[in-house]
């Protein structure tokens, strides 16, 4: 995807801005739980869920990938945590500012290594600081919106009915699965896909799945009509980012096999 190799070249980025620092650094994924990316609703994908469960291999694998930061940056004394802090984030002597469609303002400095990486990526750091923060608001707008729809509620309680025929109470799917990742044990994950293959089996049966699809594109749909200059600055910023983000992530993995 388009956004993930952007990401990979931000992280590239940032990578190369604390090296120059003597900082070391460990790329960040995009996400550190991507079940909820595939599925913010519901998991309606039976081989899926049959597969991964609520994806605790994939989170567990996220976890011990970024061991080596956490403990690198733990080891370090206290001045050297502040100026890693520091050289990543920046101080706060040039801020970057977004105004929010839901309200309030949300800010960032503008000097460290992730903001740099934005200029050198995006060509304008504060213009992709704004378009960013409020894409991502919209995006969250838009599942809040869809959750709160009747539609959807009503189908929700569909599906939790759905759920307790099969031997698993639940109100919602992110209730289920927040205390189905709680529980701790070699059999852990074997009763996560038991209980996700449910899951996906009911948001289908009862509607759920289609109902939560509906509403999310019109919902989206609306938000876009709605605030059309942010959505198309968002793009446009991504679109010209593309070349050069391809560029470096192509030259890392020629690095990468040397």
């Amino acid at each position: 995807m388009e956004t993930d190799v952007l990401h990979r070249a931000e992280q590239i980025l940032v990578g190369s801005c604390m090296a120059r620092q003597n900082m070391k650094y460990w790329h960040q994924p995009k996400s550190w739980t991507p079940d909820m990316e595939l599925f913010p609703y519901v998991v309606d994908d039976v081989e899926w869920a049959r597969e991964n469960g609520y994806g605790r291999a994939r989170r567990e694998e996220l976890g011990r990938a970024a061991a080596p930061s956490e403990n690198y940056f733990r080891g370090l004394p206290e001045d050297r945590r502040q100026a890693w802090l520091t050289a990543f984030h920046g101080d706060r002597a040039a801020a970057l500012e977004a105004e929010l469609p839901i309200g309030g303002v949300v800010g960032h400095s503008a000097n460290g290594c992730a903001a740099q990486a934005w200029q050198e990526l995006y060509g304008d750091k504060g213009r992709w600081f704004r378009a960013s923060r409020v894409i991502q608001t919209l995006d969250n707008m838009r599942i809040g919106q869809t959750q709160a729809d009747p539609a959807y509620r009503a189908a929700l309680k569909r599906w939790s009915e759905c759920m307790s025929r099969t031997g698993f109470a639940a109100t919602t799917p992110l209730a289920l699965r927040k205390q189905r990742l709680a529980q701790q044990g070699a059999d852990a994950e074997s009763h996560d896909k038991n209980a996700a293959t449910a899951e996906a089996r009911c948001a289908v049966d009862t509607g759920l799945s289609k109902t939560a699809r509906d509403l999310d594109a019109a919902n989206a749909a609306a938000l876009k009509k709605r605030y059309p200059r942010e959505f198309e600055s968002a793009a446009r910023l991504r679109e010209s980012a593309l070349p050069k983000a391809r560029a470096l992530v192509s030259e890392q993995g020629k690095g990468n096999t040397t």
